[in-house]
């Protein structure tokens, strides 16, 4: 039989504190009130049955103590290898994002490149419908030649009998004609003779206009390398030392400045490159821009002032010049 102490001692072990308490003290009070209605023996029956239960209850927690942790113990390896799984799944996620990109990298090139080959056979076929319709423009006039020809072929034969007649006369009029060619022959030798002589003297007039025409350039060259520090000075721009004219090497290849130097402007220092000729173009300034870009690539990049000379513009050249952003001034400005 359990004595009070170790009926405490169980059911605290068994419960929590407060709950022990509690049911110590009904326990008490149940057996307070056993005792006053059963006899003793009843009371230890009573007694048994709760132990035997107690027991049972000890037997069941420790049965789902066992189970819990075993219910557990699969979570966690599921949990784990589930975390694997993703883990895996997260790394062939990564790799075929990877591919899809490349995948798309290489679409859009080969995209781009069929569309490059589409757009020259477009302009190639552009042409070809041209060249066919011209073509058939062509056939057309021929079939109507050939209509006329026929027409004109019966007429021809109608007449055949009246040119039978004449053949003799022609051969007549054709040892007249052979006689008469030779002469031409010769009157011909002595033209290309003639025509030879005239295109040397016209290659010689123009080499001599070629020269004249350089040394007007070199002309406008030599004042106006002498005359733009005073007209640069309008635009705020004080030449230091003098302009020049240099060959300016770019990489292996010798590039010719007509205007070269250095100067200040709101006092920062600013290089002054320019091109001069008798006649600008379009053509002419997109290439002095490209050289410029790369002289001022080689000289690291400074402030960089852009002016022309020529002899005559033309008011589109004066507009292209003006949205280029490119001081120009014309020979007689510097004269």
């Amino acid at each position: 039989m359990l004595g009070i102490s170790e009926l405490r001692n169980k059911l605290t072990q068994v419960f929590s504190e407060n709950q022990a308490e509690v049911l110590f003290e009904l326990v008490a009070l149940i057996y307070e009130q056993v005792m006053k209605a059963m006899d003793l023996s009843e009371v230890k029956a009573v007694i048994k049955e709760l132990a035997e239960a107690q027991r049972r209850t000890e037997e069941r927690l420790i049965s789902f103590e066992r189970a819990t942790d075993e219910n557990f113990n699969k979570v966690w390896t599921a949990i784990g290898e589930l975390t694997n799984k993703v883990n895996q799944l997260a790394e062939a996620q990564r790799r075929t994002e990877e591919r899809l990109s490349e995948f798309e990298k290489r679409t859009e090139e080969s995209f781009a490149r069929v569309w490059e080959v589409i757009e020259r056979l477009t302009v190639r076929v552009d042409n070809l419908t041209v060249r066919l319709d011209k073509l058939t423009e062509r056939v057309d006039q021929l079939a109507e030649a050939q209509r006329r020809t026929e027409e004109r072929l019966n007429q021809l034969t109608l007449r055949v009998d009246e040119l039978t007649e004449r053949l003799n006369q022609l051969a007549e009029a054709q040892r007249d004609m052979a006689e008469k060619m030779s002469k031409l022959i010769d009157a011909q030798m002595q033209l290309e003779d003639s025509l030879a002589k005239l295109l040397g003297r016209m290659k010689t007039t123009e080499e001599r206009i070629e020269w004249i025409f350089s040394s007007i350039g070199f002309t406008i060259e030599d004042k106006s390398l002498k005359a733009l520090p005073e007209l640069l000075k309008r635009e705020g721009i004080t030449v230091e030392g003098n302009l020049i004219r240099r060959y300016y090497k770019i990489g292996d290849e010798y590039n010719q400045l007509n205007i070269y130097g250095w100067g200040r402007k709101d006092g920062e220092k600013i290089l002054i490159l320019g091109e001069i000729k008798t006649r600008a173009s379009k053509k002419e300034i997109n290439e002095f821009i490209k050289l410029a870009d790369k002289v001022k690539k080689s000289e690291g990049n400074p402030n960089v002032f852009l002016v022309f000379v020529a002899y005559d513009y033309r008011p589109e050249i004066e507009e292209y010049l003006k949205e280029k952003g490119i001081k120009y001034f014309w020979s007689y400005e510097i004269s």
